[in-house]
């Protein structure tokens, strides 16, 4: 057997591994502090050109809402500073259609000031 076999074998067990580590803390929110930010995505399994973000949250005047959506590596994809008048309404729609985003799995993240939460997003 080759060299480029033994890579192409070692590389594949990697990422099976990176793939089952990945889904298995994906069924967790990983929160930054004692407070986890409560969001939903709609529809997730993504199949449209729409998603839809609700959230609960109190605004504070000075706090940074940030929503961001990063690939499996953890390449940023897209961020979202949301607005005061989204954060009273508690929710916000992207079009993914501008974004972008190509079949596969990535992870969102919702951050309140010092607290966060992070989830999965399919996209079929």
């Amino acid at each position: 057997m080759s060299f480029f076999y033994y890579n192409f074998v070692l590389m594949n067990k990697l990422y099976a591994l990176l793939f089952s580590l990945f889904i298995s803390l994906s069924a967790f929110n990983i929160n930054a502090g004692p407070v986890p930010v409560a969001y939903k995505m709609y529809p997730n399994p993504l199949s449209g050109s729409e998603l839809q973000i609700k959230f609960d949250f109190e605004f504070k005047t000075g706090q940074t809402y940030v929503f961001t959506i990063t690939n499996i590596i953890g390449q940023s994809i897209y961020t979202h500073i949301l607005t005061e008048d989204e954060v009273k309404k508690g929710l916000f729609t992207l079009d993914t259609e501008e974004i972008k985003l190509d079949k596969g799995i990535y992870l969102t993240k919702m951050v309140n000031g010092d607290h966060s939460s992070v989830q999965k997003l399919v996209v079929r």
